[in-house]
């Protein structure tokens, strides 16, 4: 039954209809953030889960330059290892008759019957490979979206050095390549970088390794410990050039996505805290101007015999009904929004099934968690309800700017004109609604800039990685190690206008107790298609000896100009080298260790040789001098700057256009509510004075 204090509720909720509906929508946004964000989680969480339970994704992963598979059994025999898994892995170049443009792809050997015991593939088109056909492969689903290929279509790859064809009869998903991309592209190119899987017998013909792989994945024990097991391969596989043995956490798709899961953590959390903390706060303002306007009828109602608990929870009522309302409009839009941002994940993780989880207890929970934050926000004001004397409420309070500020009134009057008198007493009289109310704008601007200067934040950083530190217009990468004489090569091609040869080598460096894998890349002194720079931009020479990082690694490793870091080339002979900090760079992009050229081929006790270049084209020549490099055995891989630009405008223009507009929509949504109560307080007091 309707009483008469649940229609007090409706006329109060309508005469405050616009500071209503602006609590609700800040309301609304916090639960939108918190079930998009939660939801996006535990859908990223949920298809990872399944798809490594499901296709055996691998504890432990290490390369080789080549080990007879007897040492495959003595991996096996290393505590703590449940499942070894060699295999044959190499990168490749694919040739394709409508482009002359680089494809990269990788190569990955499959049993001779069925499929492998770890990383298993999740087969979407087409059949698996028959055994007595080795030309047959199955590639990665993306690209074969990408590329529209079809079954039974062929497709050309150089393995070694020397062209093969291949027919494609399957397309599938790994665990390993969620995240797929190549190297030197930080984004998924699913149009140039495909994965094949193909017969152990054809790749191992390819590459010489009959009996022997150079790459093998690797299942822990259940009570195993990951250090002492890395440790003991590592020792195991060093002999045979071992690239050194890592988790999954290192695993480049793996750490990628765990990277995102992390992002969307701190978001569950930070986020919908600021939208419920301002929300709750003006909800206190409301409540307590409203119990203040109110003090006659409340004194009325409790001489008429209604119980203090029956007023208080009159005012909860009021509270729920606008935390509910917001919640209503933000469950809305929390499933809107995290449908959107799973289906734009598709074009970074392919898993075989994500979608938005926007379950039932997660519905509930936004709701409770806002509806138990707004009568919190309330609580203080009901409280003086409660300990209000009927007497005392029938007479109106003294206004605290009167009693704290009454030298406005005299003083102040006579040399200020009356309007600012009558602002000064409402801003100074009460000074905490006063700082909250400054929070609350003060939480709101940093969101409307973080959300504007999106655009402005990718222009620079775009002009500074790629205009600035990496001014070439390709990449390549050489099958190995070549005299840098191979520079001239390239120089002699028509439509190159510039080269220069890098060497990169892997590397782990060492710190006390922390440690770090990367790559180091020997450049030539005087480089000018790399320029490493520092925090304002300014040219870095590359030190003669010892090393220089970029600020991301020298963080991680708690290293300063000066100290000493452990070397460890994961690579040949793998020496061990102390080096000295010599320099600190600020790319934007980029975590990797730079050094002089002729010191990294010393480290590395070897004649002057690169495995790497960049060049500098001619635009009006681009077709012919790419048409020239494809027909490089030693080209092993290649980027393009241009394509991968226009990936990135591709892939993530959409995405930061979207998420500015909300994040700078829910700032100015944030000023919009805190200004309109602050207007409100205003105008009463104005009323007041007079």
């Amino acid at each position: 039954m309707v009483n008469v204090l649940d229609i007090k509720v409706l006329r109060d909720l309508w005469s405050m209809r616009l500071q209503v509906l602006s609590i609700a929508m800040l309301v609304a946004a916090g639960v939108a953030v918190f079930v998009m964000s939660v939801s996006n989680y535990r859908a990223l969480v949920g298809a990872m889960e399944s798809h490594h339970r499901n296709e055996r994704f691998a504890d432990l992963f290490a390369g080789m330059t080549r080990a007879p598979l007897v040492i495959a059994d003595r991996l096996r025999e290393i505590d703590g290892i449940g499942i070894v898994e060699p295999r044959i892995a190499k990168p490749v170049r694919i040739i394709r008759k409508d482009t002359n443009l680089p494809i990269s792809g990788r190569v990955i050997s499959l049993p001779a019957t069925g499929q492998p015991l770890l990383n298993r593939l999740h087969l979407l088109q087409g059949r698996w490979p028959d055994p007595p056909h080795p030309e047959e492969v199955v590639i990665n689903a993306a690209y074969a979206e990408a590329r529209a290929v079809r079954m039974g279509e062929s497709i050309d790859v150089v393995l070694n050095g020397r062209l093969q064809g291949f027919r494609v009869v399957g397309s599938a998903l790994s665990p390993e390549f969620v995240f797929a991309t190549r190297s030197a592209v930080p984004l998924p190119d699913d149009r140039n970088f495909v994965v094949l899987w193909a017969a152990e017998d054809a790749v191992a013909s390819a590459f010489d390794m009959k009996g022997a792989f150079n790459d093998v994945a690797m299942a822990l024990a259940p009570t195993a410990g990951t250090m002492h097991v890395l440790d003991e391969v590592d020792r195991l596989l060093a002999p045979y050039g071992g690239t050194g043995a890592y988790d999954r956490n290192d695993q480049p798709s793996h750490r990628f996505l765990e990277d995102e899961l992390a992002e969307q953590e701190t978001l569950s959390i930070f986020m919908p805290s600021v939208f419920f903390g301002i929300a709750a706060f003006l909800l206190n303002v409301v409540i307590g101007r409203l119990v203040e306007a109110q003090r006659g009828q409340i004194a009325s109602l409790k001489a008429l015999g209604f119980a203090n608990r029956t007023i208080a929870l009159h005012y909860f009522k009021l509270v729920t009904a606008i935390a509910l309302l917001g919640s209503a409009i933000g469950l809305g839009l929390g499933r809107w929004f995290a449908i959107g941002v799973v289906g734009s994940y598709r074009a970074f993780f392919q898993f075989p099934s994500l979608e938005a989880q926007v379950e039932p207890w997660l519905l509930i929970v936004a709701t409770l968690v806002s509806v138990v934050a707004a009568n919190l926000a309330a609580a203080t004001s009901v409280y003086r309800i409660g300990v209000l004397p009927p007497a005392e409420a029938m007479r109106p309070a003294t206004p605290p700017a009167l009693q704290t500020f009454a030298w406005l009134q005299t003083i102040g009057s006579r040399l200020i004109p009356l309007q600012y008198v009558i602002a000064a007493r409402t801003t100074l009289g009460r000074p905490i609604r006063t700082l909250l109310s400054t929070i609350g704008i003060a939480f709101a601007i940093p969101l409307i800039l973080f959300g504007l200067c999106w655009f402005d934040a990718i222009d620079y950083m775009i002009d500074v990685s790629f205009s600035r530190i990496e001014r070439g217009d390709a990449f390549l990468t050489f099958t190995g190690p070549v005299s840098a004489d191979a520079l001239y090569e390239l120089m002699a091609l028509s439509g190159v206008l510039k080269a220069e040869v890098q060497r990169v080598v892997p590397v782990r460096l060492r710190a006390g107790y922390r440690n770090y894998r990367t790559s180091a890349i020997g450049l030539d002194s005087g480089s000018e298609l790399k320029i490493p720079r520092d925090k304002v931009l300014q040219p870095i020479s590359i030190p003669a000896d010892g090393i220089m990082l970029t600020r991301l690694i020298a963080s991680q490793l708690d290293l300063h100009v000066g100290e000493t870091v452990s070397f460890e080339v994961l690579e040949g002979p793998r020496p061990v080298r102390e080096v000295t900090v010599r320099r600190i760079s600020d790319d934007i992009l980029g975590s990797s260790v730079t050094m002089d050229r002729d010191a990294l081929n010393r480290v590395m006790q070897e004649g002057s040789v690169a495995n790497a270049a960049i060049l500098r084209i001619d635009p009006a020549q681009t077709g012919l001098v790419w048409s020239r490099i494809k027909s490089m055995p030693k080209i092993e891989g290649s980027s393009v700057k241009a394509l991968w630009l226009a990936l990135f405008n591709e892939t993530i223009d959409g995405m930061v256009l979207s998420g500015a507009l909300i994040v700078a929509g829910f700032g100015m949504l944030i000023d919009w509510s805190c200004l309109r109560q602050r207007a409100h307080r205003t105008t009463g007091a104005r009323l007041g004075a007079c």
